[in-house]
């Protein structure tokens, strides 16, 4: 065992700070969903002189690559995304971005890094793998509903491969944790649109009309019924309305209004009683006062489950490098984000984990949440995805599923 480790350490030690310097590279120059070009040029030039298969996909700007040990063997996955959000960072770094209106807020900087220097290393130590291992550098993760998952998937992405692995950085924990959870990870994420319809006429006489803004009130409190009253204490869901907008003039009652929101929980059966009970609310709602109502529910990414046969697996393989000062943390709750890596374990067993990323003594009002233009991560959160990845691919001959 402590020549193992030694072994991992020796190969970050080797790699790190050309990891540290791909991800400082990606920060800079973010590129948005289906526009990773240069990402993808990046990854390709860091692996190159590896013993790697690089395979461009055809239907968008991901990159699928091999290692293969030997014909007959099982092969694994692990999964990266690339893209960036639109957001104008506000963070004080030195490898800050330099586009305008795009910044890695969510961490996929650090997730493609550390997939490319896990393909580098375990190229470099081939010989002491067990399995054939294919990494994904996936696009338009953030491009909910359609994400990148399923176009990858239609490529080939998932061919022969018996499990794959994903991380997300995650601020909640502090660097040198892994946040583990069998079963629901992260939730289903659907969109919502509400279109109402009602009748216009001058604001001093509402009794002529049909106000369409007053329908949409309503409507952003009923809606929330779904979650108190018709969905049990004891599950997952939440419906929240992030965009609304109607009316054309102060002193004209509005005759069209429009909501936005999202649908998330984590259980497929409570998925689909909330797309009936929300179309029931908003016809309903709409006609009790005159308008009608309309409903546009647009299935996004599934719900996450990994697999339990996975987590025992990564569990233990995590306890294994505490001589590392890498800790798995068990999760006891599931996160209400989503993650188009849903797709991949719904079609083979998948196994998800979250790496911690706020640096050790960092104070609570100091740690910005995913998705916020102040957001940063520790850049030492590299050393510890990438031994969690290199100990899984050592072991993965020994995986029961």
């Amino acid at each position: 065992m402590e020549e193992v480790h030694a072994l991992i350490k020796k190969e970050i030690d080797t790699i790190y700070s050309d990891v540290r310097t791909l991800q400082e590279s990606i920060h800079r120059e973010p590129e948005l969903s289906n526009e990773e070009y240069k990402t993808r040029e990046k990854v390709k030039v860091f692996l190159a002189g590896t013993k790697l298969e690089i395979k461009e996909c055809v239907t968008c700007t991901g990159l699928i690559c091999d290692l293969k040990i030997g014909e007959g063997l099982p092969t694994i996955a692990f999964r990266g995304d690339m893209d960036a959000l639109s957001i104008d960072e506000r963070a004080d770094l030195p490898y800050k971005s330099t586009v305008k209106n795009a910044m890695h807020a969510c961490g996929h900087d650090f997730h493609t890094a550390t997939l490319a220097g896990l393909a580098k290393a375990l190229s470099s130590i081939s010989d002491r793998l067990k399995v054939n291992v294919r990494f994904i550098f996936q696009p338009a993760e953030e491009n909910n509903p359609e994400g990148g998952a399923k176009r990858m998937i239609d490529e080939g992405a998932l061919k022969d491969c018996s499990a794959i692995f994903g991380l997300h950085v995650w601020p909640e924990l502090e660097t040198g944790e892994v946040g583990l959870k069998a079963g629901p990870l992260f939730a289903a994420s659907d969109r919502i649109s509400i279109k109402i319809t009602g009748k216009s006429a001058h604001a001093a006489k509402p009794e002529a009309g049909t106000d369409a803004i007053v329908i949409a009130g309503y409507l952003i409190v009923a809606l929330q019924t779904t979650i108190s009253r018709m969905i049990s204490p004891f599950d997952e869901a939440v419906v929240t309305i992030g965009h609304m907008e109607g009316g054309v003039r102060h002193n004209i009652l509005a005759e069209k209004a429009e909501l936005q929101g999202t649908v998330r929980n984590t259980s497929s059966l409570v998925r689909e009683k909330l797309k009936t009970q929300i179309k029931n609310i908003v016809e309903g709602t709409a006609k009790m006062f005159g308008g009608d109502g309309e409903l546009d529910y647009s299935d996004g990414f599934p719900v996450l489950e990994n697999n339990r046969e996975l987590f025992e697996f990564v569990s233990k393989e995590l306890t294994d490098l505490s001589s590392l000062e890498i800790n798995g943390v068990g999760l006891n709750k599931s996160s209400m984000v989503a993650e188009d890596f849903s797709f991949y374990a719904n079609e083979i067993p998948g196994f998800f984990m979250l790496l911690g990323c706020s640096a050790p003594g960092t104070t609570k009002d100091d740690v910005y949440p995913l998705h916020n233009s102040l957001f940063k991560a520790d850049q030492n959160c590299i050393r510890t995805g990438l031994a969690a990845f290199i100990q899984v691919a050592l072991n993965a001959g020994n995986m029961t599923i």
